[in-house]
Formats: structure tokens, C-alpha cells, sequence
């Protein structure tokens, strides 16, 4: 009997991303065979948060690393099989990919967003700096050591031909390694067509011929114009954490906790000292090169983390037979479970452990709400995208504290906490804390249909405060203001819980007060986060919230401070030390910075709050005035909010048409940007009635929501007169709007008056008083 050496038919090895992709003159070659690029926006958005999440874990913990994953490869030795074939461009070593292209070429991709961004940023670092001995060419010399290593993750070098380098990916039938041809030619497929793209605009830069990256040959249909955006997002938000965005650690935070050898190859203690500073700085007091240097070591922390702590499982068959069964076997076991799913199991054992029925309890019970959160997501990575932000969000409810988004780190958090649970019945009541956050993500973060039918679940609200707590909802939703969920899940589980208690007892009329305090919370937060946004930059406002959860509001913690009495006090002292508590401070602040450009949903917020029970000034052409309640249609509904006002209109247009008559001054300091020159309109009307004169935009407006026949006629007959063609398409749509009450102060500038700088700046002072007057309110300030 002959005996088999399994050992020789797998050969496997793990490797880190930068071995993987820089062993000297390999490539990889996918067959024909194989399936087209296919990883989304979903896929990539994994990767990153993966990815940025050990940038996290590697300042907290050294040894940390991240699985990418397991490669099948199997070399070929018959170079006839690569077809078309330009045979002086063939690799030394080629490498089949039976398994893990869409990593392999997604990673390539990465590579060279951060070329593209890190040579950017080297092109903005000036000559010198006010602190000489801060080694720029060092600096640089740093920069040319990762731009050299992003190459080798992206391309191979041939040693010959024009540019020399060359794709480190293609796929059989469709492209060429080609030594001399034509990228456009020899590249079809999207990955290796960018990828060709991208090397040529370095050859082309490097020879002087040209300075800046061009992509005209880009499919912008394709996954990978779709998948370079979504990459060049995160790298933008990682270029610019210096201003605490949460999304990556700040280069201070990197340089002070982890060793410069993993950065760069000596001790640069100039450039330390340039960083430490820097966080101790405020975002506004941070110039150009200290940002730009900010970001190139954020930029050098991602790329360290993907390049030396990413790392694949690496499996060589001995024959191709032999990598199909291996790839057969490996993608037989379907989606990778998350960290819940692999919790569920340790919950259920010690439940039935202590001779309980885990089936119909109330562990079962609450288990359910979070796998109905889960349930109807088709892909694995949708589904792991889920359990991250919720798994995040119920952690911040928990103790205040984030969650990284990587499987195990997760996992162990999740056992960690509930061991630490003293009893069967706290242990219940971690659960149950569980189920309710999945609730809250359920029916508000991922039902806009609820939000829009204003709140159903909750019986106990008259249909008012339904609409208002919902157009809160929407607003903080469409702002991204996440923090804002830690809040208002923990009042929303109080409310739940409440109104299942009495909906059990059968009184469902009576009124519910956790429902109420729900309500006010979300007034509460979107008067908090309106104040705050309309004057100050986002830095620092995670941190108010994490404050609070830790100290006060937190699962942790408990309900006793729970309370929108508690709540108000809190954002009032915040506002206050912010300087910006009192209407003078806040209002000197945002008449400048509540611009469509500096905060587009803030400005959308404030002109349906000021829309709200406010009519015409008699006294103020083109000004209005808070009016008595019902002075209004209420425009605090959630379908206004979504449907019938949901854009923003430029008065005075930003692109103004060739025959301009507006006043210059509006476009010196993006003047035009003022909260003053904006309204609101459907967006269909939006759309059309855009870049007019004011003469024109004057009769289109008089159109709003007019009935009248007498009243059109004598409209077209003065625009008719004036020699202005109106758009009959345009002219029906602005009738068929149901909502015109916030836009008549506008027309009662009339067509001989004057929408200049000055009038702008009346209607944005005007604005700012009666939404400060609105959010104090709901805020109970003084």
C-alpha cells in the first residue's frame, strides 16, 4: 500500500499583504473561467471599516492583526495559456488566482487611491516652515519610501517597455501584458484598464509630461468607478480626522502611542513635536501644513496597518484538480456567521444550564427582535455592515464607549459583558437591553416608512407631537448625526416597554408618560444638535454624548437620571461653555456660519422650523415674523420633510445664467450661500426654476399654490408684457403645491424690488432670531 504525503499536496503559508503582493516579478493571472469583478460598494465599505478599525486597535493594542481571508494560488508553468499573450511582457512568475481575485484586485485599487492621495498631499508641503528644524526633505523622503511601496501593491516591474511597470492583475481573454502597446488596447478589463490608467499618469508625471492624475477612460457604469469613490470617501474622512471626526485615530493620537520604527525607518522627534502640538490645538487654529502634515501620518498609520498587519492564508495545491477541490470545499460553507450569531450559542447554554427552556423565553423573546433586524439582508456583507453599526450603537448605550468592527473583538466584548452580569437575572436584563436597541434600529433607523407615517407604534402621542418627534428623526437621520441614536434609543426602549405595559393592561387612552418623554427628547436633541451645528465645527460633539452615556444615561447606569428634565439641563450647560448659551453669543456666531454650504441640513431644519407659525412683516419688506400658533400650515410633518419641500432653493442662484442682473455682492464670500438667500420647494420646481433672474423667479413663485383663474391670468399677462416666456410644465407643478404660506414674504418684494447683499443679511439675522427663539424653547433656556 502506498502511503500519500497530504503535506506535499497543500502547501500553505500566511503572509502579510506587503509579501503578498511584492514577491520580485510576480503577477496574477485570473482564468477565463472565473467569474467578472463583483465585489460593491457593500464589499468595499467592509474592507475599509475593517481596515480603520485596526488602525484603532493597533493604537490601544500592538499585537493587533486583521484576517483578510484565504487565497487559492496555483502557479503556471505553461505560458502558452495565457492568452492574447505579448510574450516580451510576461511575468517571471505568474500565479492562476482559483480563489480571492475580488481582494486581490480591490486591494490594488486601495493602493492606488492612497498613491494618488499621499502624492497629493506631498505636492502641498511647502519649501520650508516656521519651525526650522522640522526636516521637510526628510519628510519627503519618507512620502517617496510609501509612494514606492504603493506601486509594488498595484504593479510589477518588467524592467522594459514604456512605462516599465505594469499591471500586477489581468484577466485571461480580455487584457494583455503588453510591453510597448496601447493601455486602451491591451487593458479591457475595468480593474486592469484603471489599473493601466493609473500607472501611465505616474510614467507621465515622473517624465514631466503632465503633474495631476486624469481618468478619461474610465467606465463610470463600472463597480470600480463606483468602488474608487466609496474608497476615496474614507480616505477623505481619514485625511481630515485631525479634526476628531471619529473615523480614525488623529495623528497625535497614532505618533503617542505607537513606535515610529513601524512608520518610518528612523526617529523623526522634529516632526513629534509638530503633531503633539497640533492636538492641542482647536480644528480653527490648525493651518494648511499642519493639517497636511496631519494627514500624511494618518495616511502612513492606514497604510502600515494594510501593508504589515493585513495578512491572507495563502494555499498552493499541487495541481489545479487539486485547487477546485479545495475552492469547492471552502466556499461550501456559506456565510460567515457574525458575532452575534456565535454569542447565541454561550447565551443559550448557560440559560439551560440553570434547567430553564431557552424556546418561548424571554432570552428567545428578545434574541427574536434582534434577528428580525437582521433577517431579509441578502448579502453577507450588508448583513455584517448591520451588526457592526448595531453592535456599535448598543455599546455606546452600554457604558459610553465605542465598539471596533472586527469579528472578534466584538465577540469577546459581547461575552465579556455578559459574564460580568452577577445573576440569571441580570443576565435576562442584558439581553432584553439588547433587544431593545434592535427595536430602536428596527422601526427608527432603518424604517424611513414609519418616520414617514409618523410613529405608529406609539399610541399614546396625539398626531402633533407624533409629527414633530418624526420631521426631528428625519432631520438628525439625513444630517448623520449618529451620536444622536445613543439618546433617543434609550428613551424610545422606556417608551416601548410603557406602552407595551399598558396596551396589555387595556388602557390604551390613558396618557403615557415615557412615550412623552420620548417626544421631547427628540425635540431636545435636534434643538442641542441645530445650536451647535449652526455656529460650530462637528469636533467635540461625539464627545458631549459620551460624556453624558458615561456618566449619566448609559444601560450601565441605569434610569435614574433618564429624564428630558436631566437631558435639557446637560445640553444647556454644554451650549454654555461653548459660549454659545446665550442668543447674543450664538447669534453673533451663526448669521456668518448657517450657510447651505458649511451645514445643508441644518439650514433645511431651520427653514421649516421658521416656516412654522410665522407670517409676512408689514413693517420689513421681504421679512417675516413669528405669527400666533395655527398662524400656519404646520410645516413640522415628516412628509413636507421628505416629499413636498424637500429641497432647498437658491434665491439668487449659485450658477447664475449669462445675463446676470443679481447683486455682485452676493457672490463675493459665497454670500449667496446665507440661509437668507434660501427657501424651500419641492425639488421637482427646484429643478426648473434654478438659475433665473429675480424678475423671472418673481412671477415663477406668484405661481405657488395659486387657484385663483382671475389671479393667473393677470400673472402671465404682466409676465407676457415683460417679454419672460414661462414654462408651462413649470407653471403646473408650482400650482399643483399644496404649500406656498413661507414663500409669500418673498413675493412681497415684488418685481421692481431689490434682492441684494443687504436684504439677505436682513432675512438671515431675521431667521436667526425666531430659530433661536424656536430651540431655546425646546431647550428651556433663558
Amino acid at each position: 500500500m502506498n502511503n500519500l504525503d497530504i503535506t506535499r499536496i497543500f502547501q500553505t503559508e500566511s503572509k502579510d499583504i506587503f509579501d503578498f503582493f511584492t514577491q520580485a516579478g510576480a503577477a496574477y493571472y485570473i482564468p477565463v473561467y472565473q467569474r467578472e469583478y463583483a465585489w460593491d460598494e457593500d464589499n468595499v465599505e467592509q474592507l475599509m471599516e475593517d481596515i480603520l478599525s485596526g488602525v484603532y486597535e493597533l493604537v490601544e493594542n500592538k499585537q493587533t492583526i486583521h484576517f483578510l481571508g484565504t487565497t487559492i494560488l496555483c502557479t503556471e508553468n505553461d505560458r502558452s495559456k495565457i492568452q492574447p499573450q505579448d510574450s516580451r511582457a510576461i511575468p517571471t512568475r505568474v500565479d492562476n488566482v482559483i480563489d480571492g481575485q475580488q481582494r486581490i484586485s480591490t486591494i490594488a485599487l486601495l493602493a492606488c487611491c492612497l498613491y494618488q492621495n499621499i502624492f497629493e498631499i506631498k505636492q502641498k508641503l511647502p519649501n520650508t516652515m516656521k519651525n526650522p528644524s522640522l526636516d521637510l526633505d526628510g519628510l519627503r523622503e519618507a512620502i517617496n519610501t510609501y509612494l514606492k511601496s504603493l506601486q509594488e501593491i498595484f504593479s510589477f516591474d518588467l524592467q522594459r517597455g514604456s512605462p516599465e511597470r505594469k499591471p500586477i492583475i489581468i484577466r485571461s481573454s480580455s487584457d494583455c501584458w503588453t510591453c510597448e502597446g496601447s493601455e486602451s488596447e491591451n487593458y479591457q478589463s475595468d480593474v486592469s484598464s484603471y489599473l493601466a490608467q493609473f500607472i501611465k499618469n505616474i510614467f507621465e508625471i515622473e517624465n514631466n509630461r503632465n503633474n495631476f492624475f486624469t481618468f478619461e477612460n474610465i467606465n463610470k457604469n463600472s463597480l470600480v468607478y463606483k468602488n474608487i469613490k466609496k474608497i476615496q470617501s474614507y480616505l477623505t474622512k481619514i485625511e481630515k480626522s485631525y479634526g476628531l471626526n471619529d473615523d480614525c485615530p488623529t495623528a497625535w493620537q497614532i505618533l503617542k502611542t505607537v513606535d515610529q520604527s513601524e512608520f518610518w525607518s528612523y526617529e523623526r522627534h522634529e516632526l513629534y513635536e509638530v503633531i503633539n502640538n497640533c492636538g492641542k490645538k482647536s480644528l480653527e487654529e490648525l493651518n494648511k501644513n499642519e493639517k497636511n502634515l496631519c494627514s500624511v501620518v494618518q495616511l502612513f498609520a492606514f497604510c502600515h496597518y494594510l501593508f504589515k498587519r493585513c495578512c491572507f492564508t495563502v494555499i498552493r495545491p499541487q495541481s489545479e484538480v487539486r485547487a477546485f477541490d479545495m475552492f469547492q470545499s471552502l466556499n461550501a460553507t456559506g456565510t460567515p456567521l457574525t458575532a452575534i450569531e456565535t454569542f447565541k450559542p454561550l447565551v443559550v447554554n448557560i440559560f439551560e444550564n440553570n434547567k430553564n427552556n431557552f424556546l418561548g423565553s424571554n432570552f428567545d423573546k428578545y434574541f427574536q427582535k434582534i434577528e428580525d433586524l437582521m433577517k431579509n439582508l441578502r448579502s453577507a456583507s450588508s448583513k455584517n455592515k448591520r451588526t457592526n453599526d448595531y453592535l456599535n450603537l448598543f455599546a455606546l448605550t452600554y457604558d459610553g464607549k465605542s465598539l471596533r468592527k472586527q469579528f472578534s473583538i466584538q465577540r469577546q466584548w459581547l461575552i465579556n459583558k455578559f459574564e460580568q452580569q452577577e445573576s440569571i437575572d441580570k443576565k435576562e436584563n442584558f439581553i432584553c437591553q439588547m433587544g431593545q436597541i434592535a427595536k430602536y434600529c428596527k422601526d427608527i433607523i432603518y424604517s424611513e416608512n414609519n418616520l414617514k407615517k409618523s410613529l405608529p407604534q406609539l399610541k399614546c402621542l396625539d398626531l402633533s407631537q407624533k409629527n414633530t418627534s418624526s420631521i426631528c428623526l428625519l432631520y438628525l437621520k439625513e444630517a448623520n448625526h449618529k451620536m444622536a441614536d445613543t439618546i433617543l434609543s434609550r428613551f424610545y426602549s422606556q417608551a416601548i416597554s410603557s406602552e407595551l405595559k399598558i396596551r396589555e393592561d387595556d388602557r390604551e387612552n390613558l396618557v403615557n408618560y415615557a412615550t412623552e418623554e420620548f417626544a421631547v427628547a427628540c425635540q431636545v436633541v435636534a434643538a442641542f444638535f441645530t445650536l451647535w451645528r449652526s455656529t460650530l465645527e462637528n469636533k467635540g460633539l461625539d464627545d458631549v454624548y459620551r460624556e453624558l452615556l458615561k456618566n449619566k444615561m448609559s444601560w450601565e447606569k441605569g434610569d435614574k437620571f433618564l429624564t428630558t428634565k436631566e437631558l435639557k439641563t446637560y445640553f444647556r450647560d454644554v451650549l454654555k461653555k461653548e459660549n454659545i448659551g446665550t442668543k447674543e453669543n450664538w447669534k453673533s456666531k451663526a448669521i456668518d456660519y448657517l450657510k447651505y454650504d458649511n451645514v445643508q441640513k441644518v439650514c433645511k431644519f431651520a427653514l421649516f422650523v421658521t416656516s412654522n407659525d410665522t407670517i409676512s412683516d408689514p413693517k420689513e419688506l421681504g421679512l417675516m415674523k413669528k405669527g400666533t400658533d395655527g398662524s400656519s400650515i404646520s410645516y413640522l410633518d415628516p412628509n413636507k420633510w421628505i416629499k413636498e419641500l424637500s429641497s432647498i432653493e437658491h434665491i439668487a442662484p449659485q450658477n447664475p445664467n449669462n445675463n446676470n442682473t443679481w447683486d455682485k455682492h452676493l457672490y463675493e464670500n459665497d454670500n449667496y450661500q446665507l440661509i437668507g438667500n434660501l427657501t424651500l420647494l419641492p425639488t421637482s420646481i427646484n429643478i426648473s426654476a434654478s438659475n433665473k433672474n429675480w424678475l423671472e423667479k418673481w412671477f415663477y413663485y406668484q405661481h405657488l399654490g395659486e387657484t385663483d383663474p382671475d389671479k393667473l391670468k393677470t400673472i402671465k399677462q404682466k409676465a407676457k408684457e415683460k417679454r419672460i416666456k414661462l414654462n408651462d410644465s413649470t407653471i403646473q407643478l408650482l400650482q399643483e403645491a399644496k404649500h406656498a404660506h413661507h414663500i409669500k414674504s418673498i413675493i412681497e418684494v415684488g418685481e421692481t424690488g431689490n434682492w441684494d447683499l443687504s436684504l439677505v443679511k436682513k432675512r438671515t439675522e431675521r431667521i436667526c432670531d425666531i430659530l433661536w427663539d424656536r430651540m431655546s424653547a425646546w431647550l428651556d433656556l433663558d
